[in-house]
């Protein structure tokens, strides 16, 4: 008996440990710590890093700032969620304030404590920075039709556009702009793209990212075991190789060589899959591969196994 009472101790620790992975913390109690800008803080800087401790159990962060403040909202400047603990943003000349919240999937803090910041006019640009929206830094895409955008700048007359292509060093656009965005399409290869804030009397510092245009994808997978036309006891398990270049596959499963009756369709960075079905059927599967830039391969061969 006293060894039965052991057994059953260990198992339910084992449970307990095991279940802790899968359930998220409880974020309810807990409080984001802010660290920068501190409170009552007055620049004559336009954009600025909004910064904040890291919370542990939190996937991303909700993020607002107001004209005025909280009390008395003029307006609403900015309501984001990230998935870091900072956020750089441009603001005009005003009095400002901000505060943040952490989040998961199943909970929330309440928002912080709310923090004030000032920002005072000034037409010298140079201590300035621009900052850029999208595409996000070093992106991989398919797309070759792609719109830059940063935020506007108080002061700035118009903006400087500059693109590059890394792979010769030459420089493909050079405009200068009165908006805040600027669409261009581009072959498959790297650029850099950068922005300056320009007025008649200063200019800022470039801000710059790099571009991965890919539109080539990946090899077709092929399929490993179990051998084509193969009568296996469940659970049969699946497996394929896939390209180098690929960084997922999607998993299919029929009724029917026709691909009318699917039964599985599934996202899968593994190259393996355990699938269990119904005595004596006979099942039909593919794979296909996608890489980083959201390329889709062709099919793998259409392979065959049936349920002992």
């Amino acid at each position: 008996m006293k060894y039965i009472f052991s057994l059953l101790f260990v198992l339910v620790l084992a449970v307990a440990a095991c279940t802790s992975d899968f359930i998220e913390p409880n974020l309810k109690h807990k409080t984001v710590t802010l660290l920068s800008p501190p409170d009552n803080y007055r620049t004559t800087n336009f954009t600025n890093t909004f910064w904040w401790d890291e919370l542990k159990g939190a996937t991303s962060y909700r993020i607002q700032i107001v004209d005025s403040d909280f009390s008395y909202i003029r307006r609403l400047v900015l309501d984001s969620t990230v998935s870091s603990n900072k956020l750089s943003y441009t603001l005009a000349p005003g009095y400002y304030q901000w505060r943040v919240k952490a989040l998961n999937n199943s909970s929330g803090t309440d928002f912080s404590s709310a923090r004030s910041i000032r920002i005072d006019s000034t037409t010298n640009l140079a201590n300035q920075s621009v900052s850029l929206v999208s595409p996000a830094n070093n992106v991989y895409t398919n797309s070759t039709s792609n719109t830059f955008k940063w935020l506007s700048m108080y002061s700035a007359t118009d903006y400087r556009f500059q693109l590059f292509d890394l792979s010769n060093g030459s420089t493909i656009t050079d405009i200068t702009l009165q908006t805040d965005s600027f669409v261009y399409t581009l072959g498959q290869g790297q650029y850099k793209w950068q922005v300056r804030a320009q007025n008649t009397t200063s200019n800022s510092p470039y801000s710059s990212r790099t571009i991965n245009i890919d539109t080539s994808p990946p090899n077709a997978p092929t399929p490993l075991g179990p051998a084509n036309g193969a009568t296996l006891p469940n659970p049969v398990a699946l497996s394929w190789n896939r390209d180098n270049s690929a960084v997922g596959d999607s998993l299919f499963i029929y009724a029917d060589s026709l691909y009318v009756t699917r039964l599985v369709n599934i996202y899968t960075t593994n190259t393996s899959y355990n699938y269990t079905g119904v005595s004596t059927q006979p099942y039909f599967w593919r794979v296909k591969s996608t890489d980083v830039a959201g390329n889709w391969s062709a099919y793998s061969a259409l392979r065959k196994f049936i349920v002992q």
